[in-house]
This record gives structure tokens, C-alpha cells and sequence, in this order.
């Protein structure tokens, strides 16, 4: 249920989170940052049996949340909490984090509030966010990142400020005839030598969805 919530399920958070969910290690400790209507954090507690805590600041879309958690069998290793994660200071560290944060600077606003929350980075900057990670994250941790491909750049000059490495990094495209809009990034604190820049197209030739879309989605989606 997203009713009460201004930004709403996409097909490349779905694909974001499956992603997560499939390569993520087994841990004891997992933060969501930015929850939203639950979804990044119900799909990966479908698939790692970690405790996950998942946190959003915009109370409607937080009672949204809670609600949807709390209807599955997955409830118990999930807590919501409601506060602005630049304000959040737990006792133990995260060996995952992962976030959809707000993409956008500087460009065209809505009239609604909620809404600009969701998806603006004015209030949670990447810098800030990086930094907040960095202080969550423990050494041997995981950052899991979705990001508009034109911040690409920006993006991993600000994570390197942070002394956080690209360990993984798949560009998304929604056919073969797009260009990448989407670029989903695997960081740790620790520089690994990069696996490679991976691609993942969602739509074929004939608008079908493609084989590794699928392979990735098909645990989730009722219909593929």
C-alpha cells in the first residue's frame, strides 16, 4: 500500500532492491535508509535473515510504512523508526546499508511538500548522506547506493572525499535504444579492486522485460 506516500513504487526501486537482496551477506545488523513505503526493506528480509532497521522522516509515509511491515511474517526483524537520519545515533553499526535517497539539486520543485522531501537531496545531500554512512557503516561493511546516471561522476567524487570505494557499480537502462538513467553502487571503506561496471537493461527489443530482469524480479513479481 503507497496511498500515503508522495514518492511511489518504481519498477527501478523494485530492481534496486532485488539486486540488494541477491547479493547481500548474511549479518546481524541492516539499516534502510529513507524507507518509503517499506519495500527495499521487506525484499531483503525475504531473502537475509537479518535484522533490519528501517528509517523515514516524513510521518505519513512513515504510518504507511509501518503499517505494510507490520502486515507480513517479517515483521519481528524489521523496526521502523521515525526520525531524520542525520539525527540518528544507534549503539551498534551496520554491515549493510542501503538507500534510495532523494536524487534531485537544485531543479524544478512540486507545491507539495511531501513530495519534495521525497525526492529532493536539499535537506539530505549526498555529502551528507556519505557522511552519515561512513559513521555507520562498520569497516567490513556494505553501502548499497540508487543514483540518476547524471550524478555518476558527482557521486563518486563525493564518495571518495569520504574514503568510501566503488566495489560494484551496474548501470541501468530502460531499453536498448535508452541511454543509462539509473546506476546502482555497491561501496565499502576498504579500496577491493572493482569487479567491473555491469548493465542491466529492463526492456528488450520487442518491450518485454529481459532475462536478467527477470531473474532478478522473478521472487517478487507476481506476473513476468
Amino acid at each position: 500500500d503507497q496511498s500515503g506516500c508522495a514518492m511511489k513504487v518504481t519498477t527501478d526501486a523494485s530492481l534496486f532492491g532485488a539486486w540488494v537482496a541477491n547479493q547481500s551477506h548474511q549479518t546481524e545488523h541492516a539499516l534502510d535508509i529513507g524507507g518509503g513505503t517499506g519495500l527495499l526493506s521487506l525484499m531483503l528480509a525475504q531473502k537475509n535473515e537479518t535484522n533490519i532497521d528501517i528509517i523515514e522522516i516524513e510521518q505519513t509515509c512513515f504510518d504507511q510504512m509501518k503499517k505494510n511491515i507490520e502486515s507480513t511474517d517479517w515483521s519481528k526483524r524489521i523496526q521502523c523508526i521515525l526520525k531524520d537520519v542525520r539525527d540518528y545515533s544507534p549503539t551498534n553499526q551496520y554491515s549493510i546499508i542501503f538507500s534510495n535517497p532523494p536524487f534531485h539539486q537544485g531543479q524544478l520543485r512540486s507545491d507539495d511538500s511531501t513530495i519534495n522531501l521525497a525526492r529532493h537531496g536539499d535537506e539530505l545531500t549526498l555529502e551528507l548522506l556519505f557522511k552519515k554512512v561512513n559513521e555507520l557503516l562498520s569497516e567490513d561493511g556494505i553501502f548499497y547506493l540508487l543514483g540518476p546516471a547524471y550524478r555518476d561522476a558527482e557521486t563518486i567524487s563525493i564518495s571518495t572525499n569520504e574514503e568510501m570505494y566503488v566495489i560494484k557499480k551496474v548501470v541501468v537502462k530502460q531499453s536498448i535504444h535508452h541511454e543509462p538513467f539509473r546506476i546502482m553502487y555497491a561501496f565499502s571503506k576498504t579500496k577491493y579492486p572493482e569487479q567491473g561496471q555491469e548493465e542491466i537493461v529492463i526492456k528488450d527489443k520487442t518491450d518485454n522485460y529481459t532475462t536478467e530482469f527477470i531473474e532478478l524480479l522473478k521472487d517478487y513479481y507476481l506476473y513476468l
